[in-house]
């Protein structure tokens, strides 16, 4: 047996799974210390370690993952689908792994070890059985990807934040067009030196308009109103033109000034220094820290999964979904509508001619 096509990672190793279950209680015993400690009250310890307990029963519940998981690559999701497992499987997985632990405290450690002893190949524990979940080694990004991006938090083109309706991206040059933009194009397709960039001389951004703050609500910020011109600079051949307009199930609408390049997700860092970033608002936290990115040029609309954890599907007007493979850059068609972990967003083109 082995793990839906739509899961991008394998099931977690019976090790990693008892060394993140590890963390996770050092760190429920050195709250529950701390607080004794502090106050002076054995009772006020055990109430603030029930806390730390149901904080992280949330956390699972919404994302799959707690502080062991995280640090190890590991996250718990439904056996049917790659999503968060939600309070109700998480609430019964917690509580047979607590039952094991009455057990002189080390049951909690056998009942997650079980994992061993499953022969479909999930290594699923007692407590996964029971509540329909698996444990998934999430990928990790190339180590030449994860470089890329850190320390240049604050640059220049900015962490645009939800739900403002314009994220303005700054001048990009496009990557290479291969000759055949048929879906599901490989990564060495669309390899080879980028052209130089055919629109002329840099650009730079007009001024973004500001709409008067709301007094009846200070804590909102001034957001733009409009969508912010690109203007072409001094010696420039031509202006850009047109529009990219992505609209989530959520309401949430991204007006996007073309070419661009945007990282999508839950707090997205850049790939390279020019790059967008689009904050998607997600309520059941199953998009990732950065899920997908998205490129669009004259040769049209690219898009890359990230190595996500919950994985990025093309859904067509049948309903038929595709799941795409981490790290390969996919032509899509306008209007194609993009799943990313729970979150279902629309790429629409806008007026304008780029030919």
């Amino acid at each position: 047996m082995s793990l839906p096509p739509q899961f991008t990672g394998e099931p977690a190793s019976v090790g990693a799974r008892l060394a993140a279950f590890s963390i996770d209680v050092v760190i429920l015993v050195i709250v529950g210390v701390v607080a004794w400690l502090l106050s002076g009250s054995p009772l006020f310890g055990l109430f603030l370690t029930a806390e730390a307990v149901l904080a992280l029963w949330i956390l699972q519940a919404r994302t799959g993952v707690g502080p062991g998981k995280a640090m190890l690559g590991l996250r718990v999701a439904r056996l049917d689908a790659p999503y968060s497992p939600g309070a109700g499987r998480s609430f019964v997985r917690g509580s047979l792994v607590a039952l094991g632990g009455l057990v002189f405290a080390a049951g909690a450690w056998v009942v997650e070890g079980t994992a061993a002893s499953d022969r479909s190949g999930l290594r699923r524990s007692w407590a996964d059985k029971a509540a329909q979940t698996v444990v998934v080694a999430v990928p990790r990004r190339p180590k030449a990807e994860r470089g890329r991006g850190r320390g240049r938090k604050g640059a220049a083109s900015g962490v645009y934040s939800v739900p403002s309706p314009t994220i303005i991206a700054r001048p990009w040059t496009p990557a290479a067009v291969p000759a055949d933009k048929s879906r599901g194009a490989t990564a060495a397709e669309a390899a080879g030196p980028p052209p130089a960039a055919p629109w002329g001389s840099p650009l730079t951004l007009a001024p973004a308009p500001t709409a008067p703050a709301d007094l009846g609500n200070t804590d909102q910020p001034v957001r733009p109103t409009g969508a912010v011109p690109l203007v072409a600079a001094e010696g420039a051949d031509e202006a850009l033109s047109g529009e990219l307009l992505l609209i989530f199930d959520t309401g949430q609408r991204a007006q996007l000034p073309v070419p661009v390049a945007v990282n999508l997700g839950r707090n997205p860092e850049q790939t390279e220094a020019t790059d967008a970033v689009l904050v998607v608002h997600d309520p059941d936290s199953s998009v990732s820290k950065t899920h997908l990115r998205l490129e669009h040029d004259r040769s049209g609309t690219w898009v890359t999964d990230a190595g996500s954890t919950n994985g990025t599907e093309l859904i067509d007007d049948d309903g038929d979904a595709r799941t795409l493979s981490p790290y390969v850059r996919t032509y899509v068609d306008d209007d194609t509508r993009i799943r990313i972990g729970n979150r279902v967003f629309t790429v629409s083109r806008l007026i304008g001619d780029l030919s």
